[in-house]
């Protein structure tokens, strides 16, 4: 059974939002798709989704302040389609984003800390 989804973009140009719909037909399952499409196309469509997933996942990985092996141990359990382990350690994440900040902020941030210990 054939499933129609509805598309939506949005973009502003100026200072009008503009927008457009479209209703599109993917197919209701995979073997609808692959039906439609071809096998080769679906199965580009779902690596390309895939890949951009995991790049997703390992970029938030290196703002927490992992290197690459400790982000290839996390990864190696992965499976695309299911949520991907997000323990955020807030001291990790602040030490990793102090170094990028400027010098002014890096000094409102330790004033913020200082106050915080009196």
């Amino acid at each position: 059974m054939s499933e129609v989804n509805e598309i939506k973009a949005t973009k502003k140009i100026g200072d009008v939002e503009k927008e457009a719909t479209i209703a599109y037909d993917f197919g209701g399952n995979l073997d609808e798709a692959v039906k439609l499409f071809g096998a080769t196309v679906v199965y580009a469509n779902f690596v390309r989704s895939s890949v951009i997933t995991a790049q997703a996942a390992m970029r938030r990985y290196l703002e927490d302040g992992l290197d690459g092996a400790a982000i290839a141990a996390k990864m190696e359990g992965w499976k695309p389609g299911t949520p991907i382990e997000r323990v955020i350690d807030p001291i990790a994440a602040t030490i990793a984003k102090f170094g990028k900040m400027d010098p002014a902020a890096q000094a409102a941030l330790l004033a913020q800390l200082q106050a915080l210990k009196a």
